[in-house]
């Protein structure tokens, strides 16, 4: 693990505190809303890009978190190796299916 690896998984922490309050308050205003109105709110911009950054910096932490656990645990470079591809090609596909989901809302 190289210390860019480090500095990413912290600076996305820091950076989830508030998308997480942001969506948090989102969530909460919307359950006040008749359900016409939550998927026509949803299916806006800005719900569409809360949403996008929301499960986009959850899904990029997970996969940076997911490296260091694999490559802490398994020992086989090779295993490594491949392993963590598949887990970044599963982040990577994870975010562009809730992208497609969003935008079809």
């Amino acid at each position: 693990m190289s210390v860019k690896h480090w500095k990413l998984q912290r600076i996305s922490a820091l950076a989830l505190i508030p998308i997480v309050l942001v969506t948090l308050i989102y969530i909460i205003n919307l359950t006040s809303i008749s359900y016409d109105t939550l998927i026509t709110d949803l299916g806006s911009f800005t719900g569409f890009i809360i949403g996008t950054f929301f499960f986009g910096f959850i899904i990029f932490h997970s996969s940076l978190g997911l490296e260091v656990i694999i490559e802490d645990y398994v020992h086989n470079e090779n295993m490594q190796r491949n392993i963590v591809s598949l887990s970044k090609l599963f982040h990577i596909t994870s975010f562009f299916i809730t992208v497609t989901i969003l935008a079809s809302i």
